[in-house]
């Protein structure tokens, strides 16, 4: 059952007389309303619904999902006076019903223990469970439970700092959820938090292996950032200096290579620039930036046909590339080639109908074919028989054959070997 299911499963009753229980710290207080929780599938209290059982049960419902109950101090009392090794015992089933994929029932109890008694154990548990179901929606392809579960982890952890301060155990462990889920430099902070307090030993060397990998990435980062800057300014020769300084200290890193190829392409340098995207291609990197890069230096040094080629490569492997899709329409409509052409217009027309280089391609289609691609991209623009003159045509090759992607690739992610360990409260 979810929260929800479980919540509407209480009933309320009223102490039953003679209820005593064995302690000196704890006097059974009858102005406290006791909640059952009723077996699933029934909706009415009957006698033998009513048992200590069932109450314990209704208030460890209430204190994993209703933190804010009126009694909720009293409950918890209560049950750790009947059981005081409860905490233990709620985690250990929680352990297997997660095993089980029970999610909704795992994350109850692990409710349960975390709010009955918060430690960085039954914290980490609770994140730990919350980080294997956003694999499960992965695995589902639901990306919306992913993001939701993502979320949850990394609210636990940090609720969990909240409530126990300063503490080595979930420090290091939110640090590496982030590190995991690329927000570097939120990592290295809690990293540098954790320094300060952790006691030396095997796990705070290997945390500090982590913040020196950490460290490292992100001044990469600022390394890569600096020649993508110089690329979008123009200052080509700036971005390659850039560029080289990032590949002498991460040879082995294909981002370098191809701002670098990008610049010296840009630069005009061609040959030097098809020596570093293929670089990319060499150190295992295949994306539709890379080809497309090719694809231009192909066609200035004047292979088209492997500059289509390796656009219809790029295409392959990004379907969504408006960039690709046009590239690859104009230089089919360049060589009359229309058939395949028109193929690439319509998906650019789909991709983005309102791109103005669409549009005048779609234009120079239709004066060449007389064709008509479709209502789609022309409700906007009015149609008459009139040719464009000769500057207008040479304008719009000009402004086509400019077409590039100015973007630079996803950076690697970082993924730190993070792995969650269910750690039983004691």
């Amino acid at each position: 059952m979810d929260k929800q299911e479980s919540l509407r499963q209480i009933r309320y009753i009223k102490v039953p007389k003679g209820m005593r229980i064995e302690s000196e710290t704890l006097r059974v207080d009858e102005n406290v309303m006791l909640p059952v929780l009723l077996v699933e599938g029934e909706s009415k209290l009957t006698a033998d619904s009513i048992s200590l059982e069932s109450i314990v049960s209704g208030m460890l419902t209430l204190i994993a999902y209703d933190e804010n109950h009126k009694d909720n101090s009293y409950y918890k009392d209560f049950v750790l006076t009947v059981d005081p090794m409860l905490p233990d015992k709620l985690t250990k089933a929680a352990i297997a019903k997660e095993e089980q994929k029970d999610w909704d029932f795992s994350e109850e109890l692990f409710l349960a223990a975390y709010h009955l008694m918060p430690q960085s154990a039954s914290c980490i548990n609770l994140a730990t469970l919350y980080s294997y179901r956003a694999v499960d929606s992965r695995d589902k392809g639901d990306e919306e439970k992913e993001d939701e579960y993502l979320i949850r982890a990394k609210q636990t952890l940090k609720d969990g700092l909240s409530r126990l301060g300063e503490n080595a155990e979930l420090l290091a462990e939110i640090s590496s959820f982030e590190a995991f889920t690329g927000n570097l430099e939120e990592a290295k902070e809690y990293l540098d938090r954790y320094m300060g307090i952790a006691e030396e030993g095997e796990k705070k060397q290997e945390m500090k292996a982590l913040l020196s990998r950490i460290e490292l990435q992100l001044e990469n980062d600022e390394e890569i950032k600096e020649a993508y800057d110089f690329i979008m300014l123009g200052e080509n020769d700036k971005a390659i200096e850039a560029a080289s300084a990032f590949i002498s200290k991460n040879p082995k890193v294909w981002n370098g290579y191809f701002l670098r190829g990008w610049a010296l392409r840009k630069a005009g340098k061609y040959d030097e620039a098809k020596a570093d995207l293929m670089k990319c291609l060499e150190l295992g990197e295949r994306s539709a930036d890379i080809y497309n890069e090719l694809s231009i230096t192909e066609l200035e040094t004047g292979d088209r046909e492997l500059a289509k080629t390796y656009l219809e490569t790029a295409a392959d492997l990004d379907p969504d590339n408006l960039t690709v899709a046009s590239n690859l329409s104009y230089l089919y409509l360049q060589d009359s080639q229309f058939d395949e052409a028109r193929e690439y217009l319509e998906k650019s027309r789909y991709l983005s109908g309102d791109d103005r280089i669409v549009k005048n391609l779609i234009d120079e289609y239709e004066k060449k074919t007389g064709e008509k691609i479709g209502t789609l991209i022309h409700e906007e623009i009015v149609h008459d028989d009139e040719k464009h003159d000769d500057d207008e045509d040479d304008a719009y090759a000009a402004e086509i054959a400019e077409i590039e992607k100015d973007r630079i690739p996803e950076e690697d992610e970082c993924h730190c070997n993070h792995h969650h360990h269910h750690e039983e409260d004691l």
